[in-house]
């Protein structure tokens, strides 16, 4: 009965936090620079959680390092609960690339996945390929010759092109620009072979500036019906992104919990669903266990990649 009581007692300040909370702004760290996906879907979440928490939720940007900048100042920030971070695929491969990272992974706990994408598989209409497999034989003919372009070292589309080249068992040249824009570009004007890009760009397939090979995802997307997947096409390459809320793993586990249970329903609101589908992305609400265990699987995954394929900054 006392160690009952006892324990009931310790609860009571967790539990008169997590009530108790918030007392002032809630910063959410966007550790990109304005105007890009993650800006646009923390502002679009700030709103709501302004109204369920009575405090304004202001989203910051601090952009750099690979999304490392913004992730260390979360990371250091007070265990208060008053500071969020949203973050995609760098809280996976950073800790992979990064060999000093300027903070300690495990001090970040995942809150809430929100969404899940991928991207399309696009060349240029010079190369004769117009499947995956077509594309892999070109490339087995001419070792070398198959310029692969991204948003840099690490990013998606690159770690989307090494992962295809791989299960094809093929060699890829890896070009990295400052942003996908610049790549795509080069690729319409012939400068680069092939590249991965977010599935809005199937305009310029249609346009017949590209052509659309296949999509890195599970089913075929709404936007593309007509592009099947790397999976349909023989290959064993399907390469998510993600977007999700961390918090502070030293924040209060009541408070973290009722933080990640308000992010969760708001998630599943319909203009949040609607936001995501117009950027050709699933909606999702996952806690923090079914996050956590995404993230351990993406961990596993990358990391055999950037070591079989050698990828080092």
């Amino acid at each position: 009965m006392r160690r009952r009581m006892l324990l009931a007692g310790l609860a009571l300040p967790a539990l008169a936090q997590a009530q108790g909370w918030p007392t002032r702004p809630v910063e959410i760290i966007v550790p990109y620079a304005a105007g890009g996906p993650t800006d646009r879907y923390a502002r679009a979440f700030a709103g709501p959680l302004s109204e369920r928490w009575g405090q304004n939720v202001v989203p910051s940007n601090k952009p750099g390092g690979a999304a490392a900048i913004g992730a260390a100042a979360a990371a250091n920030a007070a265990p208060d609960g008053h500071t969020l971070l949203l973050a995609s695929m760098g809280m996976v491969t950073n800790r992979i690339l990064f060999k000093n990272l300027a903070y300690d992974p495990e001090a970040l706990a995942p809150l809430c996945r929100v969404a899940l994408g991928g991207g399309i598989l696009f060349v240029h209409p010079s190369i004769p390929a117009t499947t995956p497999k077509e594309l892999q034989a070109w490339a087995k003919e001419r070792p070398g010759a198959l310029r692969f372009g991204s948003s840099g070292i690490g990013s998606t589309p690159h770690l989307s092109a090494e992962l295809f080249a791989w299960r094809a068992g093929i060699e890829i040249v890896h070009i990295p620009y400052r942003g996908v824009a610049p790549a795509m570009t080069d690729l319409i004007a012939g400068h680069i072979n092939a590249m991965f890009d977010q599935p809005s760009s199937i305009r310029l397939a249609r346009e017949g500036k590209v052509r659309a090979l296949a999509a890195s995802v599970p089913t075929r997307l709404p936007i593309a019906p007509d592009v099947p997947t790397l999976e349909e096409s023989g290959f064993d390459a399907t390469a998510r992104t993600f977007y999700g809320f961390f918090a502070r793993t030293a924040v209060d586990p009541a408070l973290r919990a009722r933080i990640a249970s308000d992010i969760q329903e708001v998630a599943r609101s319909q203009p949040i669903r609607t936001l995501l589908a117009e950027d050709s992305l699933e909606s999702h609400a996952d806690g923090p266990q079914e996050f956590a265990t995404f993230l351990a699987q993406q961990l596993a995954l990358w990391t055999e990649v950037i070591r079989v394929r050698n990828i080092t900054l």
